[in-house]
């Protein structure tokens, strides 16, 4: 599913709410995320199904990061993939080609 990161208090992925009711099993309270070959759990906000689709934590921020994806222009933030897999809430984070933005300018 296509995702896009998100930054508030820390960094996540916004997954929007059609791909949340899509792909995300109401009955579970998190979801597990598949990073660099090591699986992250992540609780779900309990705004997950009514104003916040998204999955946060420290570990999407540096991954985010360590590819550049962690600037992006005012209203465009980074698009990435979240690609479910096996299991109830499994998916794995992937990045989409595009190009990244460093301090406001592309790289």
């Amino acid at each position: 599913m296509n995702a896009k990161a998100w930054k508030g208090g820390m960094f996540g992925i916004s997954v929007g709410k059609a791909n949340a009711n899509a792909f995300f099993d109401r009955s579970l309270l998190s979801a597990a995320v598949e990073i660099d070959g090591t699986y992250f759990h992540f609780t779900l906000p309990e705004t997950f199904w009514t104003t916040c689709p998204e999955i946060r934590g420290a570990v999407i921020g540096r991954w985010l990061k360590a590819r550049g994806l962690d600037v992006w222009p005012r209203g465009k933030p980074s698009s990435v993939e979240l690609i479910p897999v096996a299991g109830r809430n499994r998916f794995k984070l992937q990045a989409k080609q595009q190009t990244p933005i460093s301090n406001g300018r592309p790289t």
